[in-house]
């Protein structure tokens, strides 16, 4: 199904439904482009006003609201049932939401130029808003999930997943403080956005924080509650607030049943201080 769609939709923008969405989407502009992929389910309300801008849901993904999970961090006003939950304002914002997708999330861009790119067989869920007046980019690598997170761009930089990355419930990563503040004597900002960049196979633990300019390996672990903000090694555990280092070379599974790995040994960092065979440089015993 392709063509003119019920709604306020510009004769002059691309809509290509070739599965049929809950709602009707709602367009308002021109030179927008809207591709539903063969065997999509798409619940969520779309609206979108302004020009240039795409929406790509491929095949067999589903796209619905945010349901909130134990301890919500937002509950949708009830009085606002009819209120889009997939909204894109502006000009050149992009989204594309690879194959097999779940995305179960509130996703909101607001500005000029943002990108929001969702990998093969993702599954997110909680709150995703690009409010960067220009140039905000949000990547999430293949096979990545969320279970209730909070992703935050309020002005332009990047965060980056990589793959198979998971996250826990009531996570909150933001590259900004959202709020400026600045040297009363200089009249300089000094809390200014930093991006962020997670490695493949993280594991974000619950209500933990990932912060501005933060960058994190592949395979790391960041604990229950831990706030970070600085650079985590690969294969670490990082713990505590601030979040610091409590743990070098571990490797983390999913799942129980996968079983421990084989032992690795040829990259594990010497300990300072210790010799072979007991021995200190330059003594003979």
């Amino acid at each position: 199904m392709s063509g003119t769609v019920a709604g306020p939709i510009e004769s002059a923008n691309q809509i290509d439904l070739r599965a049929k969405p809950r709602h009707p989407p709602q367009v308002t502009g021109l030179g927008n482009q809207i591709v539903i992929g063969e065997g999509a389910e798409v619940e969520s309300l779309i609206a979108i006003t302004g020009d240039d801008n795409r929406l790509i849901i491929g095949e067999a993904s589903r796209v619905a609201g945010f349901a909130t999970i134990g301890a919500g961090t937002a509950l949708a006003d009830p009085k606002q049932a009819a209120a889009a939950n997939l909204i894109i304002q502006g000009r050149g914002n992009i989204v594309e939401i690879a194959p097999d997708c779940r995305l179960g999330a509130n996703l909101t861009l607001v500005g000029d130029n943002n990108h929001f790119r969702l990998g093969h067989g993702c599954i997110l869920n909680g709150f995703v808003n690009l409010l960067s007046p220009e140039g905000s980019v949000l990547t999430v690598g293949p096979g990545t999930t969320m279970v209730q997170a909070s992703i935050q761009l309020h002005e332009q930089g990047e965060i980056t997943f990589g793959r198979d990355c998971m996250v826990s419930s009531q996570v909150y990563v933001s590259l900004s403080d959202i709020h400026p503040i600045y040297d009363r004597a200089t009249g300089e900002r000094i809390n200014a956005a930093a991006s962020i960049r997670i490695g493949d196979h993280v594991w974000l633990g619950l209500r933990s924080m990932i912060m501005k300019g933060a960058t994190i390996g592949d395979g790391a672990v960041v604990a229950a509650g831990a706030i970070l903000s600085g650079q985590a090694p690969a294969h670490a555990v990082m713990a505590g607030v601030p979040a610091r280092l409590v743990r070098r070379n571990v490797v983390w599974r999913r799942e129980l049943s996968e079983g421990p790995p084989e032992p690795v040994i040829d990259d594990i960092p010497a300990r300072k201080g210790w010799w072979p065979l007991g021995r200190r440089q330059g003594r003979s015993g």
